[in-house]
């Protein structure tokens, strides 16, 4: 992928990512935020003007410009507090979390997150897959106790793999990614693997702190993607059929929530 182009602006349909979440997902939400790497601001500006010409009805996300290239976690925690500052009126104390590189064939995985009653310090819809890149370690509560990396050498024959979606307590998020970064930051970075803080690093502290996040497993996966070949391989699986109802003029209206997508800043050859 280009190194200048956010992953959640690469087209996957004839629409960028982001539209089609919109399209899929945005009208699930009463306050969508979209947090963006101020070093490209110039795209996003360019990317929210066309957006609010071509379908003003989607053009109600807050563009939340932030210094991060320290780690998703570290991008979600400026973005929590760029909300706090900027907004108007409190912030609903129940968010989703979405990454910008993910793809929604459909909405079902909202719509089944947010109908689930909330327990603990949040939702993390998983899948169980084998070598997954990420796995959720759970105990016999599905009380999530930590996440392993296989980058990291922690692998696993089968393993439940988030889906790039995540609901949290937003109080229980922002207490536990402001003790990881008082505790990780040093210097000018994180003491961690390429000095970032990511977000789920933020399952071990919550559970450790007696306020774990459940899992569950999911029957809606989404597709996420980081390479070329990965975009092409979901570009396959989707139908035509599916393209031509994505138009996002005609959806529902949503019952709670705030949708808060952080969007990973680029970070040399890619994300």
């Amino acid at each position: 992928m280009h190194a200048n182009v956010p992953k959640a602006l690469v087209p996957i349909t004839d629409e960028p990512c982001l539209t089609t979440t919109l399209q899929q997902i945005g009208h699930r939400f009463r306050k969508v935020f979209v947090v963006t790497n101020a070093l490209i601001q110039d795209q996003w500006i360019s990317y929210f003007q066309r957006l609010c010409a071509d379908y003003p009805e989607l053009a109600r996300p807050v563009n939340l410009s932030i210094k991060s290239g320290l780690g998703d976690g570290h991008a979600t925690l400026q973005g929590i507090l760029a909300a706090e500052k900027t907004s108007e009126v409190p912030l609903c104390q129940d968010v989703v979390i979405a990454w910008g590189d993910v793809f929604f064939p459909k909405a079902e995985i909202i719509d089944e997150l947010l109908s689930i009653t909330p327990k603990g310090s949040g939702l993390l819809p998983a899948v169980r897959e084998s070598n997954p890149y990420v796995s959720l370690l759970t105990d016999d509560r599905m009380r999530c106790v930590a996440a392993d990396f296989s980058k990291h050498a922690e692998d696993h024959l089968t393993g439940l793999h988030d889906q790039s979606v995540f609901r949290f307590s937003l109080p229980s998020l922002r207490r536990s990614l402001h003790e990881l970064h008082n505790a990780l930051w040093k210097n000018g970075r994180y003491i961690a693997p390429s000095g970032e803080l990511s977000l789920l690093y933020s399952f071990h502290q919550l559970y450790n702190s007696s306020a774990p996040a459940y899992v569950y497993e999911t029957e809606y996966p989404t597709l996420s993607f980081n390479t070329v070949e990965e975009v092409a391989a979901i570009q396959k699986q989707i139908s035509k059929q599916w393209k031509c109802r994505s138009d996002g003029r005609q959806h529902e209206r949503p019952p709670t929530g705030t949708m808060h997508a952080p969007l990973r800043p680029v970070r040399g050859p890619g994300f």
